[in-house]
């Protein structure tokens, strides 16, 4: 019994001993838009479902065709696979030794023959650690997607003496279905880093924007998703390469980068040390815009070194101020190892070497104790003070969230922290002084504090 149905991809299924419309498909392969004929299968028993692919006649190879290299056959019907809706394979290529070129050459689809199952040896097994047992341990087999099914489709080149060769053996249908044009970006074929993606990742890479973000990108440049030519994870892939490609020479890379702007600006300044290991442990820039920044607005300088460490945990410290339009202007930026007395002692050091030896006015850091040994080493006539958000945002976790909210005690503590004639060492004991007076007093967050 037969009957009519349309296939939805871009391939026609038949059974073994089926008959198929021969003008509609004769219509379907001379059109370079896939179209789905119609088919009228016949069902025997034992039958196998092939799928032949519907494309260009120009596309296909035929038994006969005469191709002047491998390579160049080997382009026709990766060609013809892509029209068609599958991957091809290279496979068995023999060799003539005599006159040293390839005898034979196969073409695949990438779905032939089958995967050989593996043997797992108890012995070697991952999961079992040292010392234990391998009597209660169970091999964990690893998850593949079954990608070869035994497909016979395949393309056989044969090497004739006049220096050609010569299609022997064409095979069309397919065992397993072929994807649709919409779905060649998913594939290996159409998922190819060309020069100007590699180029783009590694431009968006030097302002520190990701390959995630590079791909959509790309995708406005070129339109949609269809037309960038390889995926997400092949942008990551390469993002992930690259940082495994540098990571030896990663800090020469950042040394290398400061001292060519050196050159083009002779107003840039950087310097920077390494340690026992040749590993750099400190680094100091500024530019010519932030030293004439300092030179107008350093008055008041803040040094701030609580900011988020990148994947080398170096700590990221820059110098900042306020201009005449209250905007925050930077004066240079370091970047340490280590939060100890002498990393501190080098970078201001350094800022000021940076800045022609001027001291600021003023200097307002975070309650670092060895920034409180540094700086009276280097600054003579600086004044140093603590900055009052660091102050603020620590005073709940020292005293409760209760006290904070009484009227009394914030006009107290703020009085204390803003004074004009405080110094910073001076500052525990009018600390000490608020506390005693306040636990004087009957409140009710005493009971709770006490």
């Amino acid at each position: 019994m037969a009957s009519e149905f349309h296939h939805s991809s871009s391939s026609s299924l038949t059974e073994s001993n089926s008959v198929v419309d021969n003008e509609q498909y004769a219509s379907c392969s001379n059109s370079n838009v896939a179209v789905t004929p119609e088919v009228i299968p016949i069902l025997s028993p034992g039958g196998t479902r092939e799928w032949i692919p519907c494309c260009s006649d120009e596309l296909k190879p035929v038994v006969g065709m005469k191709f002047m290299s491998v390579e160049e056959g080997i382009s026709f019907y990766k060609a013809y696979s892509k029209a068609a809706g599958f991957v091809m394979r290279k496979s068995t290529a023999t060799k003539r030794k005599a006159l040293d070129v390839i005898a034979f050459q196969y073409c695949l689809c990438n779905k032939a023959g089958f995967k050989e199952k593996a043997i797992v040896k108890v012995g070697g097994m991952p999961n079992v650690k040292k010392g234990e047992g391998n009597e209660d341990k169970v091999p964990i087999p690893r998850r593949r997607l079954v990608t070869r099914v035994g497909c016979k489709a395949r393309m056989v080149m044969k090497y004739k003496n006049e220096g050609f060769y010569v299609v022997t053996e064409f095979r069309e249908p397919h065992v397993h279905a072929l994807y649709t044009p919409g779905c060649l970006k998913f594939q290996k074929a159409g998922r190819k880093m060309n020069i100007l993606h590699k180029k783009m990742i590694i431009d968006n890479s030097k302002v520190n924007i990701g390959p995630v973000k590079t791909f959509r990108l790309m995708k406005e440049l070129v339109g949609s998703y269809d037309n960038v030519g390889a995926s997400k994870q092949d942008f990551k892939n390469f993002h992930r390469d690259l940082k495994a490609y540098i990571e030896g020479s990663d800090a020469q890379m950042f040394v290398n980068n400061f001292q060519n702007k050196k050159l083009l600006w002779s107003a840039f300044f950087f310097d920077y040390e390494v340690d026992e290991d040749e590993q750099l442990c400190k680094a100091f820039w500024a530019d010519p815009i932030c030293r004439k920044n300092y030179a107008l607005f350093g008055d008041m300088v803040s040094f701030d070194t609580t900011f988020q460490t990148n994947r080398y945990n170096m700590i990221f410290g820059p110098f900042t101020g306020v201009d005449h339009h209250k905007k925050c202007v930077t004066f240079g930026a370091a970047l340490i190892a280590h939060e100890d007395i002498v990393s501190f002692e080098w970078v201001f050091r350094t800022f000021l070497k940076a800045m022609g030896g001027n001291e600021p006015a003023c200097l307002i850091t975070d309650e670092d104790p060895a920034m409180k040994i540094a700086i009276p080493k280097v600054f003579q006539t600086a004044e140093h003070r603590f900055c009052m958000w660091h102050i603020m945002k620590k005073m709940p976790e020292k005293v409760g969230r209760q006290i904070t909210q009484d009227t009394l005690f914030l006009n107290k503590i703020c009085k204390c922290v803003w004074s004009e004639e405080i110094e910073p060492t001076e500052f525990e004991e009018k600390w000490g002084k608020v506390l005693d007076e306040f636990k004087l007093q009957d409140h009710e967050w005493l009971k709770q504090l006490e």
